[in-house]
This record gives structure tokens, C-alpha cells and sequence, in this order.
């Protein structure tokens, strides 16, 4: 018999617990806790797995988990943990390979005759290019007529206004002399932005009671506004082309598009919906 599984046994039945009640109280089947109790380790799985069902029946039954898996470890023949202890190597020795006089005699004098190769290709083009610039005679180009100057003014327009495509520049002519003629000046038109077309008025009825709602409020693609809007409040935005709105508690949350009341976004209390003006 197996002293652990006698330990395991008669703990259970002290306990007055039936292998069922056990198998239900710590999720491992019946079969399972058999044979423990047998000591039938051959009909239980992997290692690792008996010894974690070895650890939760001992706490279930109030037995030390460390004794009991040393108990399992005796029966099933383990032994001392196997202790690994790093090899030790021999210093490595570092060997030199000096040159033969032979091989740094055949460099050199290899290096010396590049060197002297080198030297007189060198002295023979630059005593051939001294013959060349001697024996020719220089001519000046001809003097290139004075060219004409044209000069554009860039007109500005104000950083929050939308300029009108300016008309032709005017320029500037270098004239006989060196006098600049000065260009007529010119005001370019300047248009002013239209206001935004779309009006958006997000309000949560206070009639309604306390209720509130998470909103998230896009304009033209950016986040305006995203919190939690409560009873009473209203919000006000302006968008030039689309306007998205995201309600989390959609019946509570009135919406009204330059004046025109949309009513609720929704009927569902709880359900998010996305809504968008123009609609789709």
C-alpha cells in the first residue's frame, strides 16, 4: 500500500467525505482521486499534473502539501535534484605567427615600386600640361550684352482672410543707365470666410429626471467634445461640412440642426448609437 494514499484515505474519512463529494468540492475527477489513494501514480497523468492534484487534496483536506509531495516523490524512487556545476576550461594560450624575412622583403620591395611607378606617371603630366599652357595663347570671350531685369511684387494677403487669385503682377524694367522704373501698386481683393452652416445643439432634457449620457461630438473629422453630459445641460458647436455624434444613453439626448429639432437619437436606453448630419 501506499503511505501517502493511506494519509489521503483515512484523512477523507475522519472528514466523513465520500470520494464524490470530494471530486466536486476540488474539480478532480473521482478516478483521479482513487488512485491517489491506491498509490496507482500509473493511471494519473504527467508528473507535473499529479503533483499539483497531490497539493489541492492535501489543502482540501487539511494535510501539509509540501509532506505530501515529498511522500509521492519517495514512493515514486526520485531522488536528489540533479545539481549542475559548469565545466571548467583551460586558458586559452594565444599562439603568434611572425613573418618570414622573406615575405615582408618581397612587400616592401613591391611597395617601393608602386611608389616610384606612381611618382613618375605624376611628374610626366604635369611637365606634358606645362608644355600645353605655355605654347597657347589666351582669348577672352566677347563681353555678353547686359541682360534686362524683370522684377515681380508678391502681394500679401491677412492670415484670417481667403485672398481672390491676385491679378497679373506688375514689373519692373532695368532701363539705359542702371534706373529701375518702380512698378504701379496694386491692392489685391480680399474675401472673407462664410460662417459656419451647420449649427449643432446637443441638450439632455431636465423633465426627463436625473438621467445623463456619455457624448462624443466629431466636427469636420476632429473631436470637439467627449464626456458625460447630465440633466439640464446643452452644448452649442459650429461645423463647416459633417457632424458625427456617438450617444451611450441615446432617448435622454435631444439634438436640434440650425433650429430644426431631431428629436432623440434614439429609443433604447443603454444603446449606444452613431448618428451623422447630412445623414447618409
Amino acid at each position: 500500500m501506499s503511505e501517502l494514499g493511506d494519509r489521503l484515505r483515512q484523512a477523507r474519512e475522519r472528514q466523513g467525505l465520500s470520494l464524490a463529494q470530494a471530486s466536486v468540492d476540488t474539480r478532480i475527477l473521482q478516478a483521479s482521486l482513487a488512485a491517489l489513494e491506491e498509490g496507482a501514480y500509473q493511471r494519473l497523468p504527467g508528473d507535473v499534473v499529479v503533483r499539483g492534484f497531490i497539493r489541492n487534496y492535501a489543502q482540501y483536506l487539511g494535510l501539509p502539501p509540501d509532506e505530501m509531495i515529498e511522500l509521492y516523490r519517495r514512493e515514486r524512487g526520485g531522488t536528489d535534484p540533479i545539481r549542475i556545476v559548469p565545466a571548467t576550461h583551460p586558458p586559452r594560450t594565444r599562439t603568434y605567427v611572425l613573418p618570414s624575412f622573406l615575405g615582408v622583403f618581397f612587400v616592401t620591395m613591391a611597395l617601393v615600386g608602386l611608389a616610384y611607378v606612381t611618382l613618375n606617371a605624376v611628374g610626366r603630366i604635369g611637365d606634358r600640361a606645362g608644355r600645353v599652357v605655355t605654347g597657347a595663347t589666351a582669348v577672352a570671350p566677347p563681353p555678353s550684352p547686359l541682360p534686362t531685369v524683370t522684377l515681380a511684387t508678391m502681394p500679401t494677403a491677412a492670415p484670417t482672410a481667403q485672398a481672390t487669385p491676385p491679378p497679373p503682377a506688375p514689373t519692373a524694367t532695368l532701363v539705359a543707365g542702371g534706373n529701375i522704373e518702380p512698378p504701379e501698386q496694386t491692392t489685391p481683393a480680399v474675401t472673407t470666410t462664410p460662417s459656419a452652416p451647420i449649427v449643432l445643439e446637443i441638450a439632455i432634457p431636465s423633465s426627463r429626471g436625473t438621467e445623463n449620457s456619455w457624448v462624443r461630438v466629431q466636427t469636420d473629422g476632429s473631436t470637439a467634445f467627449e464626456g458625460i453630459m447630465r440633466s439640464g445641460e446643452k452644448l452649442v458647436f459650429e461645423a463647416q461640412r459633417r457632424v458625427f455624434i456617438r450617444a451611450g444613453n441615446p432617448p435622454d439626448v435631444q439634438v436640434t440642426v440650425n433650429g430644426l429639432q431631431q428629436g432623440p437619437l434614439g429609443q433604447a436606453a443603454g444603446q449606444p448609437v452613431n448618428w451623422y448630419w447630412p445623414p447618409n
